[in-house]
Order: C-alpha cells, then structure tokens, then sequence
C-alpha cells in the first residue's frame, strides 16, 4: 500500500476506538480525518487514527481480534507522522489521536507511537494537541516518554470486574494488565509533576454492555478510578456488534444507556454526589425514562424546597435543572437583589421550567 491507502484503512479503523458520547460525529471525507463534539457544542477536527490494525489478541467484540479476517496494515512512525502533518499543515484537522492494536507486544507497538510523536514534534516542529494511547503492560520508561510528548494519555479498561474482562478477552486481566499499567501511568505523571514538568491528563473508557456488566458495577469502578487514580474524564461507548466476531449476535445498547452514565458520571464529579446516591433499578441499572438526578430528587423530597436566596453552592446543585453554571449565576443575582419569582431568571439560560417545584424564594 502507499500511504494514503494506508491511512484510508487505518483511519476509518479508529472508529472502533472512540471518544466521546457522541462519538466521532461527521466522518469527513479525508481517511483520518474526524469532526468530534467537545465542550458541548464545539467541534474540533481531530486526526484520528491507528498505528497499526494487526492485533494480537482475541477480543470477543473487536473488529480487529486476532481471528477475524480484515485488511491489515501498519503505517512506520515517518509515515505516520508525514501524514498527519500533511493534513495539519492544510489547516485541515486540529490535533492528533494515535491508538493502535496491540502488534507484536506492548513495547513494541508503543515504540512506533511514541517515535511518531518524536518525529512530529522534533522534525515537524508540531507543538499543538496529542493524544496517545497506552497499552497495558507498557513498561514505565516507555509511559515516562509518552508522557512528556503527549497532551493526554489514556488506557482502556474496557470493563469493570475480571469476570465481565474475561467474557469479552480471555487473555486480559485488570489486575495484572490494566491496573498494573495504570499505577505505572500515576506515578510518573506525580515524577513529571514533582520535577516542575508538564504532566498530560489521563482518561479510560468503558466499553458499555458488551460483558453483561450493569450500570452500578461501571459507576462504582469508576468512582474508584477518580477517587484514586486522578483521571480527567472516563468515556463510555455503548456497545455494537461487529460483523464475524464471537458477539456479532448480541443486540447493540441502547444510546440513551450510554448517555445516563455520562449523567451519572458528571454528578459524581462535578455534583458532589456519591455512587450510593445514584438511583438504580432493581438490577443495577440506571433508569432509561429520566436523568439520575431528577429522580434523585423525587426519592428524596425532604431535601426540598431549596430556598434560592439563602441555599449554599452545592445545595443548590441537588436541584433538577441547576448546573454549575448556572448555580454561580442565581448567587451572583442574589447578591445584587434578593429573587422573588421565577421571571427574574428569565433570559439567564437557567432551566426553570425543571427547578420550578423544587426551589422556595
């Protein structure tokens, strides 16, 4: 292959490793090139790609597992790093995603990612976003060195229990594989951050459902992993079968799934809220009909009213349709003049018609 075909497959390819709830967004017509939500409603045009497809392991679920018949190819570092700066130098994407299948062992595969990287921002003199994936049993050199090129680094749990881990890959282990390499990645963000460094953020990512894992197992594993590991964010994709793999039979879940962990996700870190605040049906799940946190506040009415006048910041944050945002905004106004109706938030971007029954002036 030249390299544009390369790219053509190995770009495409990255879809299966995702981003973000919504995804990739619009596929563009430039192999690796992707139109991806952040902040909300922003769009940032990332350069997302794999080093390589040829994998060694036998995931149930990846298009790319070891058994499955696919065009493979691995793009070199030169290449690799010729073609993103191709499309960057265009004005044509903004950053740099860089995962990878797991060729020959972990070592090997980071050293193609992480030469990529050298070569971009050393050669190429590329000094904006880069975002490289580590894989699990990266020894702590190798993560030393991604670290001081990359702006985030992430590793994939893919599921939260070793039960639910072996029933998508039998030759992985959170014990030894993801948790090992994750306190691996803890410690030298701490050393480049105790040396006066710049230290990326770190991220994870549930695949959602594949395993048959429920929501309280994903939501309390990823309390965990803020509370001890400092990640930035936690992604979670909804599962969807692929064509000849072991669970190309097993139905797709649901999106609204995926979107009620993301819900779930935010109040624990933004919101103050506990895995055991979290309201779950009888197997573990969250409720699909409505977000946690309205029902939340229905399970627990004598929280309520919550007076807007006098409620502290993170009482006012328990109240459906209150946000950050919008939290500091109702004290700034309160500041000024005291709030007697709900008119006064009008035109404040405030959700009154959700908070209406659950606040007093």
């Amino acid at each position: 292959m030249d390299l544009y075909q390369k790219i053509s497959v190995l770009g495409p390819s990255a879809q299966y490793d995702t981003c973000g709830p919504k995804d990739f967004g619009k596929t563009t017509d430039i192999p690796g090139v992707y139109h991806a939500k952040v902040g909300g409603s922003r769009i940032c045009r990332l350069f997302k790609v794999l080093q390589t497809n040829a994998c060694r392991h036998n995931c149930f679920y990846c298009a790319f597992r070891r058994d499955r018949p696919c065009q493979r190819t691995t793009a070199t570092s030169e290449e690799m790093a010729r073609a993103f700066d191709s499309a960057y130098s265009r004005r044509l994407v903004e950053g740099l995603f860089l995962s990878s299948a797991v060729f020959g062992n972990p070592e090997t595969t980071m050293t193609l990612m992480i030469d990529t990287a050298q070569i971009l921002r050393s050669k190429y003199r590329y000094t904006g976003y880069l975002h490289l994936k580590i894989m699990p049993g990266t020894a702590s050199a190798t993560i030393r060195e991604a670290a001081r090129l990359a702006n985030r680094i992430s590793l994939n749990i893919e599921s939260p229990t070793e039960s639910t881990l072996a029933s998508l890959s039998p030759d992985k282990s959170l014990r030894k594989g993801f948790y090992y390499t994750l306190s691996l990645m803890k410690k030298e963000l701490i050393r480049l951050r105790f040396a006066g460094e710049r230290a990326p953020s770190l991220t994870t990512q549930f695949v959602v459902g594949a395993g048959g894992e429920n929501d309280k197992e994903i939501i309390k594993t990823t309390h965990f992993l803020y509370k001890n590991f400092g990640l930035r964010r936690v992604f979670y994709s909804a599962f969807r079968p692929v064509p000849n793999t072991p669970l190309e039979g097993k139905p797709a879940v649901s999106p609204v799934r995926e979107h009620r962990l993301y819900q779930a996700d935010f109040l624990m870190r933004y919101y103050r809220f506990t895995p055991w605040d979290i309201p779950l049906d009888g197997d573990g799940f969250l409720p699909e009909v409505a977000d946690p946190k309205m029902l939340w506040a229905k399970k627990n009415p004598q929280f309520f009213p919550v007076n807007l006048n006098q409620a502290e910041y993170w009482d006012l944050l328990k109240v459906p349709g209150v946000g950050p945002t919008s939290a500091k905004k109702i004290m700034r106004m309160r500041r000024e003049r005291k709030i007697k109706s709900f008119d006064q938030l009008a035109g404040q971007r405030i959700q009154v018609k959700k908070l209406t029954t659950f606040v007093s002036f």
